[in-house]
């Protein structure tokens, strides 16, 4: 039990759950990161959040100053080293069935915004234990936040197929500006990190790899090829898409045959954008995302017809 408990307040832990709140909460760079807000968060007393402060200031991510604080650095990912972005794009902890059905229901219109535990005891006759863990691993994704009190509240995402298929667009108009954008610059050390998450995804087997490490992955290639131009107004764009889009992309992922083209597709990007090609890569990326965008939306029509 000890050992277990000293696992989930590692400093690394903690700051992989930092990050991702970081991420959803779409945090600036040069914010103020008290101590409170992340130890209320994420359910920890404040020495596990010291640590975890501690280790991102090490990692480049954060950085104290006297008598004010530790400050974000950077919202975006060309900054993070090799051994952060592992923090971010962690493969571990798939969603638990009951979890993904819960906030399946929800995206499907057969739940309220706001929700008790004693209600979904009933709803899906489980104990309010199994209830509570679920609810604390959709906490965990960012789906729900527990409100003052009483009961439990959906957070803002993509709940249709218009929604969905409007995401898309933004991001097919969005992303290959940023490639076009005159401060872009590639960061060969990210590039790497990108070039190995996307040759591993391509050995992998398609029924080893989880739901949200696909995401993960994806996202965080995306906004790293953005991060590059140096307009942190198309980055910012592009994280809050990613956010409201992300429940949408799990039950995606868990219909597609193989997420293997899109690895490689990734992978020509890279090549492009290292050779100097950045017009080429863009319209490359801007078929890219019309291909998935084409294909999902057939999955997403099905999800909400089913």
């Amino acid at each position: 039990m000890q050992t277990a408990q000293r696992k989930k307040t590692s400093p690394e832990d903690v700051a992989r759950r930092m990050l991702a709140l970081i991420s959803e909460k779409g945090i600036p760079a040069g914010s103020h990161l008290p101590e409170v807000f992340f130890a209320e968060n994420l359910k920890v007393s404040r020495t596990p959040i010291r640590a975890a402060l501690f280790y991102l200031e090490e990692q480049g991510v954060v950085r104290k100053e006297p008598n004010r604080g530790y400050f974000l650095v950077s919202s975006d990912f060309s900054s993070l080293d090799d051994r952060v972005g592992d923090l971010i794009v962690d493969r571990s902890s798939p969603i638990s069935p009951l979890a993904f059905k819960i906030a399946t229901d929800y995206l499907k219109g057969a739940l309220e915004k706001t929700i008790s535990e004693t209600e979904l005891a009933n709803t899906y006759d489980v104990n309010r234990f199994s209830i509570q863990q679920a609810l604390l691993s959709m906490e965990s994704e960012g789906w729900v936040s527990k409100l003052m009190g009483y009961g439990w509240e959906f957070n803002e995402f993509l709940t249709s197929r218009e929604t969905y298929d409007q995401c898309y667009r933004y991001r097919i108009l969005i992303e290959p500006a940023a490639l076009r954008e005159p401060g872009y610059r590639v960061d060969r050390r990210l590039f790497r990190q990108l070039r190995t998450l996307q040759s591993d995804a391509l050995i992998m087997n398609d029924y080893d790899i989880t739901e949200r490490h696909m995401f993960l992955v994806g996202s965080f290639f995306h906004e790293s090829i953005v991060a590059c131009a140096r307009n942190v107004f198309l980055l910012e764009g592009l994280q809050r898409a990613n956010r409201l889009r992300k429940l949408m992309e799990y039950n995606v992922f868990s219909r597609r045959e193989s997420s293997k083209p899109e690895s490689r597709e990734h992978l020509r990007i890279l090549d492009l954008l290292e050779e100097g090609k950045r017009e080429e890569a863009a319209d490359f990326l801007k078929n890219h995302l019309e291909r998935a965008r084409r294909e999902k939306m057939k999955i997403v029509s099905h999800l909400f017809d089913a």
